[in-house]
């Protein structure tokens, strides 16, 4: 087995998010215990994925503490009214006890005698302790949900861009098994062509279906083409060079599919080209060619 390959596949990484079937979870576990490699490549997956979550995660404002406590105020005084109406009542004693009475007249059957005139209660509203505090913890519930909400915004962000992450992953994944398959598959031949002096660090492989004459690339490495210029594919049957299409720009971790070649085709080759292509080759600005026999 390619352990490497299977590293590389991206189901390790999928696994750690848990998007891989039944079936996938049992295999990654089953690997991870054959396998020493696989085992520490997943530890390492699982930390960097840890650390990304850490590295990403927001702190509650620093303010948002003062701000609530700002607003509680548990030192008014508690009583006041009780307290008041006690010194009040102490006072109106006292100051009764010193004023002269004056004399009442027995003849006067109607007067009127006014009683507790100097007693006055003072009487104050005093708001509940359980209404402030009912108060504050409301402010502070309308505090933690407009900090929530933001909290809520991000974490949707950072899953959105992980989701659009691991989508790329998993493509790359899907890519990468049908190109082992292509390896694997005996029905098709390989014929790797190497860089020429135009491009010597260039490198492509062809899988040619010698039953169906189907031609399948895998660019490893080819320069991007200029602005106007696209690469095309060749093969080379009886001495003469056949078109067998032209490959997608955007050709970096695909696999192409190209024309069909024909029987007999004795290697294969990539020039560049205006867009579109030529009916016959450039020799001067052929990138790689590789012998299929």
């Amino acid at each position: 087995m390619n352990i490497q390959a299977y590293i590389e596949s991206g189901i390790l990484e999928e696994y750690v998010l848990g998007t891989v079937s039944p079936q996938e979870k049992q295999e990654v576990e089953c690997m991870s215990h054959i396998y020493p490699e696989i085992k520490e490549e997943l530890l390492r997956t699982e930390s960097a994925l840890e650390q990304y979550a850490l590295k990403h995660q927001t702190a509650p404002p620093a303010s948002l503490k003062e701000s609530i406590f700002a607003k509680m105020d548990f030192d008014s005084p508690q009583n006041t009214a009780e307290t008041n109406a006690d010194e009040g009542h102490a006072d109106s004693k006292s100051s009764s006890e010193n004023v002269p009475v004056p004399p009442v007249s027995e003849k006067t059957d109607d007067s009127r005698i006014i009683t507790n005139a100097f007693d006055k209660t003072e009487i104050r509203e005093v708001t509940p302790l359980w209404a402030r505090l009912a108060v504050a913890a409301s402010l502070l519930l309308a505090l933690f949900a407009a900090w929530s909400a933001n909290e809520i915004n991000g974490l949707k962000e950072s899953n959105e861009k992980v989701v659009a992450e691991m989508e790329s992953i998993k493509s790359q994944y899907v890519d990468n098994q049908y190109l082992t398959n292509l390896y694997r598959n005996p029905e098709y031949k390989i014929v790797q062509m190497a860089g020429l002096p135009k491009s010597p660090e260039s490198s492509v492989a062809a899988f040619w279906n010698q039953q169906t004459n189907e031609v399948l690339l895998d660019v490893r490495k080819l320069p991007e083409p200029p602005q106007g210029k696209q690469y095309q594919l060749w093969s080379i049957v009886d001495g003469k060079p056949v078109d067998i299409g032209m490959l997608d720009n955007q050709f970096s971790g695909k696999v192409l599919k190209m024309k069909n070649t024909k029987s007999g085709s004795a290697a294969f080759a990539i020039t560049l080209e205006k867009e579109g292509g030529n009916p016959t080759p450039t020799m001067e600005e052929m990138y790689v060619m590789g012998k299929a026999v």
